[in-house]
């Protein structure tokens, strides 16, 4: 008989873009702050976007840009892991 130790991972991606005024992106007057944090877990993988757009220096709520089914009922528990992680960017 063997025991073999059993693992749960959770990685985390993320990434911060300042785009000019007038990019072909947003095409405000101003610049746009866009952030992405991408969580992996075992059920699957979600992508969740925000930016300052309309509003610069003030951030938009995280929005979902791609979610497994498996996390879809997780979602304001990643929003809250999404909301950490863009406090240390």
């Amino acid at each position: 008989m063997t025991n073999a130790a059993v693992g749960k991972e959770i990685s985390v991606a993320a990434e911060s873009k300042v785009y000019p005024p007038y990019d072909a992106f947003h095409a405000t007057p101003d610049a746009m702050l866009w952030r992405r944090v991408v969580i992996t877990t075992a059920s699957g993988t979600v992508t969740l976007e925000q930016t300052d757009y309309g509003h610069p220096g003030r951030l938009n709520a995280w929005e979902p840009r791609g979610i497994a089914l498996g996390l879809a009922s997780k979602l304001s528990e990643l929003r809250a892991v999404a909301e950490a992680v863009g406090k240390l960017m």
